[in-house]
């Protein structure tokens, strides 16, 4: 696992994703950040030619985008006299806008999916002509972030609407949990606040509840973004790593860390990615992001970003998005209270099977005075058919971090199958949330950032 690309992004990221969708990845980044300043701008980027085909600069704090009918939407977020303020429908290929809304509508939240667009706006929830930016339909009373699935939205406030019409199909929102994720007809919450942390499991007919799985945990649940893929439902508590078998909402594993883990899990080709700082000294540790296999929950490689010339706060990574087999993540100096700190030192990260790493400015560089060891063995049967399992190994000097795992608990009875970043297979792009299109977004005190110090350091620990 190597830094197939390094971007300083002359700015951060911490509101916001990167969206990677056919060959191209889009970011929306913040270059100001204060109660008088708010810039930004959006970029797209070819992977495999590592180059910006165009950005699209003077635009007020952008959102995350979504994708769809080749345009990509964003809303933006800033002072009233920020240039380029509202929300913007841009060709996905080269920047132009196709149409643009004031900031007065407040458009917010885009989903794209079966090709419709629906946001929120100052008259609530509403579908929007996404050729034209019109409304088809609005509905009042609901204004926050949708999930979609076989003709419904979700909404985080516990409100289910028919997507033809926007017709309220249910309505739990006085019981006060959000609504996060939907997967097999069942949509998936957290129960936080002054309640009892607990994860729910609702019809996605009704609303009702299937399960309820509640928690003892005294610290860092209020980031409860779940991920829900192979079977599980996954969350960060503290410093540790939950899954909860997606159908009873039994626990299936808990994996622990001696690191500080930020944000929510990610899910791809049956691996769970974390993301963190490898020690919880605020002025120490290096970025990291850790593999875990979602069956077993057992830990698959480390990859470190190294060491940093800063002293008052150490780097940390940000919740990955994984596609094509690669991982996109963005470093930043977490714990800074300091909306500068979190523009100035940001960096954008690709990790990837290749050998080498490009920076910024061009130059590319060998990953050197690395050994591997591979070793192949039978996991699991699949309709007779055997899958090998190959696990890799490396180990490079320059690489001094590497988080620790102190427990690993799994239930008996799974079978592991092993997949390595890189590898070739079909391209998925999945949320941090592990549910593709919603549009929750994890994040922590501070705004996003490190610098263009961090370069390629690897280290892969089973």
């Amino acid at each position: 696992m190597t830094t197939e690309w390094s971007i300083d992004m002359d700015g951060g990221m911490h509101t916001t994703e990167p969206v990677v969708d056919n060959g191209m990845f889009y970011l929306a980044v913040s270059t100001a950040h204060t109660p008088s300043a708010s810039n930004g701008y959006v970029a797209a980027y070819d992977v495999a030619e590592q180059t910006m085909v165009w950005k699209r600069e003077n635009v007020s704090r952008p959102g995350t985008p979504t994708i769809g009918n080749g345009t990509i939407y964003f809303a933006t977020f800033g002072s009233e006299d920020a240039s380029g303020t509202g929300f913007f429908a841009l060709d996905s290929t080269n920047g132009e806008t196709k149409w643009h809304k004031s900031a007065s509508t407040s458009i917010s939240d885009s989903l794209f999916t079966d090709g419709r667009l629906y946001v929120n706006m100052s008259a609530g929830a509403a579908q929007l002509d996404p050729s034209t930016g019109d409304v088809i339909w609005s509905t009042e009373g609901v204004n926050s972030s949708a999930c979609y699935a076989d003709g419904k939205l979700f909404y985080a406030e516990g409100i289910a609407l028919s997507a033809d019409d926007g017709s309220v199909l249910w309505d739990v929102s006085t019981d006060e949990d959000q609504l996060q994720t939907v997967m097999n007809g069942l949509v998936y919450s957290v129960k936080t606040g002054n309640a009892e942390p607990a994860v729910m499991a609702r019809s996605a007919d009704d609303g009702s509840v299937q399960w309820s799985h509640s928690l003892n945990v005294e610290d860092s649940f209020w980031n409860a973004t779940l991920a829900v893929a192979n079977g599980h439902v996954f969350f960060r508590a503290g410093n540790s790593v939950r899954a909860l078998d997606a159908k009873t909402g039994t626990e299936a594993w808990v994996h622990e860390v001696d690191a500080e883990l930020t944000n929510a899990p990610a899910v791809g080709n049956n691996t769970l990615y974390i993301a963190g700082r490898t020690t919880l000294d605020q002025d120490d540790g290096d970025g990291v992001v850790a593999a875990i296999d979602t069956a077993s929950g057992d830990r698959q490689w480390d990859y470190s970003f190294g060491s940093w010339d800063f002293d008052e706060y150490g780097p940390a990574a940000k919740t990955p998005v994984i596609a094509d087999g690669r991982v996109y993540t963005t470093t930043y100096p977490m714990g800074s209270t300091l909306d500068w700190m979190y523009t100035e030192y940001a960096d954008f990260h690709i990790l990837g099977s290749s050998s080498k790493t490009t920076t910024t400015d061009g130059r590319t560089t060998e990953t050197t005075e690395t050994t591997t060891k591979t070793t192949t063995s039978e996991t699991s049967t699949v309709k007779g058919t055997t899958s090998k399992s190959t696990s890799t190994q490396s180990t490079t000097r320059k690489t001094t971090a590497t988080i620790e795992q102190s427990k690993t608990t799994a239930k008996s009875g799974t079978t592991t199958t092993k997949s390595t970043i890189g590898t070739t297979g079909t391209a998925t792009t999945t949320a941090s949330d592990g549910q593709p299109g919603f549009g929750v977004l994890a994040t922590i005190g501070g705004l996003t950032g490190i610098g263009a110090y961090l370069r390629s350091q690897v280290k892969n620990k089973e």
